[in-house]
This record gives C-alpha cells, sequence and structure tokens, in this order.
C-alpha cells in the first residue's frame, strides 16, 4: 500500500468512526424520547412548514426493496399509524432542501428551473456516489437507516451543488449536513410498543443492508397522499465525471 492509500483508507476509517459516533448519540436521544413517549409526532405537511423542494439521492431499486422490508418490520412493532417513508415511493438521502413546503408547485416555477440547471451542471462534474447502508438508529422522530460514503463523492457533489446554486442554497446556507440517511419511519402517532421498538432497532444497529450506487440525482417535491408524503420528480441529473478511487 501506498502513503496516498494508505492515508485515503485512514481517512475513511476517521469519517466512518464520526458518522457512527453521531448515529449512537441519535440512538441515546431516542431511545429516551421513545420510553418517555415524548417522540416527534409528525402531521401532514402545510405550506410554510417542512417537506419542500430538495435534492436528494435515491436508493437502486434493488437496495429500495430491501429497505421497504426493513421498513414494513419496523412498522410491525411500532405501529401502523407512523408514516413509512423507507417505501418504494417515499424512500430517499437528501442531499439538501432548498425552501419550505409548497402544497402547488407550478410546472413554469422559476425556482425549479435555476435548481434544475444547478443541479445538472453539479451532477456533470460528479462521480456516481457509493454508500454502504450499515445498521439502523433511533431518533426523537423515527427510524432511521445509517448510511456510510464509500468515497468523498457523495461530499464532493453536496459541496458543489451548494456553489451552483449560489443565493439559491439560502435555505439551508447555515446548515451542515453531517450524515447520510434515510428516515424510514417517521413517527406520527404513539408507539405501540415503546420499549419493543428500542429493542428491535438495537438489534440492528449493525444490520448489513448492502452497498448502493447512485448514478443521479434528483430535484423533487413531496406531496401528501393520504398516508404519508411521498416523491414527486421534478429534474433528474446523471452523475457524469468518472470516479478515481
Amino acid at each position: 500500500m501506498d502513503a496516498t492509500s494508505g492515508s485515503t483508507v485512514s481517512g475513511r476509517a476517521a469519517a466512518d468512526a464520526g458518522y457512527a459516533t453521531a448515529f449512537d448519540h441519535l440512538f441515546t436521544r431516542g431511545r429516551a424520547a421513545v420510553l418517555a413517549g415524548t417522540h416527534h409526532r409528525d402531521t401532514p405537511p402545510v405550506d410554510g412548514g417542512r417537506w419542500g423542494l430538495s435534492v436528494v439521492l435515491l436508493p437502486d431499486p434493488d437496495c429500495a426493496r430491501r429497505l421497504a422490508a426493513v421498513t414494513a418490520e419496523a412498522l410491525g412493532v411500532a405501529g401502523a399509524e407512523h408514516w413509512p417513508t423507507g417505501a418504494v415511493e417515499a424512500v430517499h438521502l437528501t442531499v439538501r432542501a432548498l425552501e419550505a413546503h409548497r402544497s402547488v408547485v407550478p410546472p413554469d416555477d422559476p425556482l425549479v428551473a435555476r435548481s434544475a440547471s444547478a443541479l445538472r451542471r453539479a451532477a456533470a462534474a460528479s462521480p456516481p456516489v457509493r454508500l454502504r447502508l450499515s445498521g439502523l438508529t433511533l431518533t426523537p422522530s423515527g427510524v432511521m437507516l445509517c448510511a456510510f460514503p464509500e468515497d468523498p463523492a457523495a461530499a464532493g457533489f453536496a459541496d458543489r451543488l451548494g456553489a451552483e446554486l449560489g443565493t439559491d442554497g439560502w435555505f439551508e446556507a447555515a446548515y451542515h449536513r453531517d450524515i447520510w440517511y434515510a428516515t424510514l419511519v417517521h413517527f406520527a402517532a404513539e408507539i405501540r410498543d415503546p420499549s419493543g421498538l428500542v429493542d428491535w432497532v438495537a438489534a440492528r444497529r449493525r444490520l448489513d443492508l448492502g452497498t448502493t450506487t447512485v448514478g443521479a440525482a434528483d430535484l423533487l417535491r413531496f406531496a401528501y397522499n393520504g398516508r404519508q408524503p411521498v416523491r414527486v420528480g421534478l429534474a433528474r441529473a446523471p452523475f457524469g465525471a468518472v470516479s478515481t478511487s
């Protein structure tokens, strides 16, 4: 192993450790909230609230089906009233949110057009994103999939996207996303078996859910379908650069 590759491995190990620590802290907070019954309860999106225009990464179809199966299992413990946001039509890993929720986004919306253009430029200069899906954690608002980047591609794309958005990136300009994740279950009611859910997630903290290679990034909004928010695609941009890792 040469010095450069050794440094790369060391850097990835340090990054993985940082992600693992963050997910552990979330589990501690989530366990306390779930057992105390103080967990967050989501409600359908409203204008000005969460679930706004976003750029996301979507797992490949096989991976999405695996995550949907885990989501269904989690709901069996938490209760069917919660949102299965790990279902195939909803699952995603957010790169950046661009604004608060709007229930109506017209086809000729200027922000959508500018954001789609920025997305295409950022994606064209970025290699595909490879993520290792390793374990679940609990948060005060749901059950979360833990994702670990296999190389710097994910962070590089996020940085390029921010640069290309310019002033249109104002919504998260002061917010740094320091972990990669997908929330498989959003809590929306009382939890059927709080201690059972804590134990269920704890037993799956290191669950191997495989890897996914994401070949494109998506611009989308969310619509409530009567059960949960689901994705409404607005633009897709393939990654164009060749990975050198």
